[in-house]
């Protein structure tokens, strides 16, 4: 009996002894069978290590602990927890997100009607610290779109959380999430996997939650952040010699023109 293609998932996670049992019990019990879960752990200094190893004992052949010596940052660590995935397509989540069941089915499901597919997202719920309910979704903020080639990703922003990808393995350009940026790589790496011909879509429903805390990266907007999305532009243009130009500068110039104008009449 055919198992299916073969899927990693892969976890970072640093500090986060409050939130990680329940991300990667949501993760472990998922009903896909051929699946491996990567678990990062960037030197916590909490009891985060002490739980990965207590789930590592009870599911062996399916959780694969990388403990880092020392701490080196979400991207870096990112890379080290990547390198360790060997699945045809690599699932990601944050150590303080939560899975909801039948997500890894349906989105392999969605990879095998056609080859040229790349890029797989869902709509996700967002809770607070404590699991509530915050009664917004990522749909609320940024449409779910489908498309094919990077032009619209780039143009309109990342339609997806993070916590909801699945890339396709063979896309996966050999640096994996660029070193360049060491806080917010995700978004360069969605657009080096698809490139100027890989298909992107999304599952219909909610098959994630996304803890929003004080802890988050992106809770604050900071130097660091925006660093990073103007080098993802840069790293972008040069990498693809100047294709995207017309997008960056409608992502940069009019996307936040139409929002201001949204806002105006709303007012």
């Amino acid at each position: 009996m055919s198992v299916g293609p073969s899927v990693s998932l892969l976890i970072v996670c640093y500090n986060q002894q409050h939130f990680i049992r329940e991300a990667l019990e949501s993760a472990l019990t998922q009903d896909y069978a051929n699946l491996e879960v990567v678990v990062a752990d960037d030197a916590s200094t909490d009891g985060t290590q002490a739980i990965i190893r207590e789930l590592a004992q009870r599911y062996p052949h399916r959780l694969k602990p990388v403990f880092n010596p020392q701490n080196i940052g979400i991207t870096a660590n990112s890379n080290i927890g990547l390198s360790q995935c060997t699945g045809e397509f690599v699932a990601f989540m944050g150590g303080d997100d939560v899975l909801l069941p039948g997500k890894i089915t349906r989105q392999v499901a969605w990879f095998a009607a056609d080859d040229g597919r790349v890029l797989c997202g869902h709509d996700v719920d967002w809770i607070d610290a404590g699991g509530a309910p915050l009664g917004i979704r990522t749909s609320d903020l940024v449409p779910l779109r489908e498309g094919r080639g990077a032009s619209g990703f780039i143009r309109n922003g990342s339609p997806y959380a993070a916590t909801s990808v699945m890339v396709r393995r063979s896309r996966i350009p050999a640096y994996g999430f660029h070193p360049a940026l060491p806080v917010v790589s995700d978004w360069k790496l969605w657009i080096d996997v698809i490139g100027s011909d890989g298909t992107y879509g999304y599952i219909p429903g909610i098959y994630a939650r996304y803890r929003r805390h004080r802890d988050n990266v992106t809770a604050r907007p900071n130097w660091r952040i925006t660093r990073d999305v103007l080098m993802t532009a840069w790293l972008s243009l040069c990498h693809q010699r100047g294709r995207y130009l017309k997008d960056w500068l409608h992502y940069f110039l009019v996307r936040p023109l139409r929002k201001r104008l949204c806002r105006r009449r709303h007012v």
